[in-house]
């Protein structure tokens, strides 16, 4: 048995997506085309949207948290109207003195932030971006923004400049699934940000295609020698980072775990107690799998495919050998 999302989840992602069709009708909708649309009660939409927007405090109290739009409820000919009579709802902006930063949430602006730092991280010279990230964190985001690591800026900005000249790269490289430090010499194809951090897709010198997080080179040397880059690159690097799906459960409370290691998650069923969900994991599986299972505990359970069923116990076996001694 499927357990539904609470009620006021449900209510609340109506609202959003309610706000979402408003936004492309700048006149507006009549009340019943919008319930239509979201498959739900007008009446019950109605509720929900003047209960949801009457929740703002008043600017005059905490002006920094009020929402970016609003509802209005009127009528065909744009008259305002009471919420309980409305026949039409038009989601609009507040009213601002300047048009400017008050049209964007803190989200939004803390997500322009951290795609100027990755950019800068590559493109260190970039004074004017530089200060608009100062000047960013000074005002709107103050208090929030952090600088960016120095030795990783510099490090992403050699990178990236191997990258574009096609040069080889040496690097000390610690091993994120295997003990030990090694050194290799790599052609880098691709330099990216993923959730894991700055990562760095590579050709090695048995023509494999690997990939390094940037966190776990320790040193770099940009050598003079060129490579050619190949032709297919693109595909290389869809192979090494092809997923393998992996059908697990786990309690309710543990399901931040697998989306900690896989690289996308879809939920088959879930009840109040277990949710068995659908991880799509790069290689090394096993090795992931095994730390999923330790960190998320014994209730853990992989479903398909079967031959995976058991990676956790010997890495659990390994631990508490480990930490007896």
């Amino acid at each position: 048995m499927v357990t539904r999302p609470p009620v006021y989840v449900r209510r609340f992602d109506r609202v959003t997506r309610a706000l979402n069709v408003l936004a492309m009708h700048a006149n507006g909708l009549p009340l019943n085309q919008l319930a239509q649309a979201l498959d739900t009660d007008p009446e019950a939409l109605r509720e929900e949207l003047r209960v949801f927007f009457a929740a703002d405090m008043p600017l005059r109290y905490y002006a920094r948290i009020s929402r970016p739009t609003t509802i209005r409820f009127h009528d065909a000919d744009g008259d305002d109207a009471p919420p309980e009579h409305a026949e039409y709802v038009s989601a609009i902006p507040h009213s601002a003195m300047e048009v400017g930063a008050d049209y964007v949430s803190v989200g939004e602006l803390a997500r322009i932030y951290r795609a100027g730092q990755d950019l800068l991280a590559i493109e260190p010279g970039n004074t004017d971006l530089e200060d608009a990230l100062d000047a960013l964190v000074a005002t709107a985001l103050q208090g929030i923004g952090t600088r960016r690591s120095a030795w990783l800026a510099d490090l992403a900005a050699r990178l990236g400049a191997a990258l574009r000249e096609h040069l080889h790269v040496r690097i000390t490289y610690a091993r994120a699934w295997q003990p030990g430090v090694r050194e290799h010499v790599i052609r880098p194809y691709r330099l990216t940000k993923t959730r894991r951090g700055w990562e760095l897709d590579a050709g090695l010198d048995d023509d494999h295609t690997g990939t390094f997080l940037l966190s776990g080179i320790r040193s770099a040397e940009v050598l003079e020698e060129a490579f050619d880059r190949p032709d297919d690159v693109d595909q290389r690097i869809a192979r090494n980072r092809r997923t393998e799906p992996v059908d697990i459960a786990v309690p309710q409370d543990s399901r931040w775990v697998v989306e900690r290691f896989a690289e996308s998650v879809e939920v088959i069923n879930e009840t109040e107690d277990e949710v068995r969900l659908r991880a799509h994991l790069l290689e090394p599986i096993e090795e992931r799998l095994a730390l999923l299972h330790v960190v998320a505990g014994p209730s853990a359970f992989v479903y398909t495919p079967t031959r995976h069923r058991d990676v956790g116990v010997g890495l659990a076996k390994r631990l508490l050998e480990h930490h007896r001694a």
